[in-house]
């Protein structure tokens, strides 16, 4: 027990280190200019980084790490299908499914967080947006609700664009689908 507080204490502070933000130049907009400076651990304004409307999740595991998945962009979920080999040798990529609607390619989610957990138990795919991509990993449970009000967003980051930042109930690291996509494509090819 002490050993998995532990675990999650790491994974904890490693989210947090990537979430430290610096300022944020000057954001213009029309008739007015506003500076706004980002401090560690503080919410973004609502404006520039909370999501729409739906804010429940999918909360998605992978090498220990738990990430949020907006359901919105979820297409479907279920037990890891047979693959088809990958078209490129990259360990971020499982390999690619045929379904109904095309095919889609599936990556090792916990390859993403990080190259050393590649290969990392997964039960489910998660297939997403326009059925494209997937992800493997562990699905846990039924969505949850995140209020966006209570996750501390990440701005302007170089390092995993795709995280946008950080829930503190249930403690997880939450995906920017579109930038994941756009991250995978770049690492994979379209």
């Amino acid at each position: 027990m002490r050993a998995m507080q532990d675990a999650e204490q790491i994974v904890a502070d490693y989210l947090a280190e990537l979430l430290t933000a610096a300022a944020v130049p000057a954001v213009v907009t029309p008739n007015e200019v506003k500076v706004v400076a980002i401090e560690t651990w503080r919410n973004a304004p609502s404006e520039s980084a909370a999501p729409a409307v739906d804010n429940r999740y999918l909360l998605c595991v992978a090498g220990g790490v738990k990430l949020a998945v907006p359901m919105a962009d979820v297409s479907h979920v279920l037990p890891i299908p047979p693959l088809s080999p990958p078209n490129v040798p990259n360990p971020v990529c499982l390999g690619r499914w045929r379904h109904p609607s095309g095919e889609a390619r599936v990556a090792d989610l916990a390859a993403i967080i990080s190259p050393d957990m590649a290969g990392a138990l997964s039960s489910s795919v998660v297939l997403l947006g326009h059925r494209r991509w997937a992800i493997a990993c562990i699905v846990v449970d039924e969505p949850v609700e995140l209020d966006a009000d209570a996750i501390q967003w990440r701005t302007g980051a170089t390092t995993r664009p795709w995280l946008a930042g950080m829930s503190q109930e249930p403690k997880c690291g939450v995906v920017n689908t579109t930038a994941l996509i756009e991250w995978l494509e770049k690492e994979l090819g379209p």
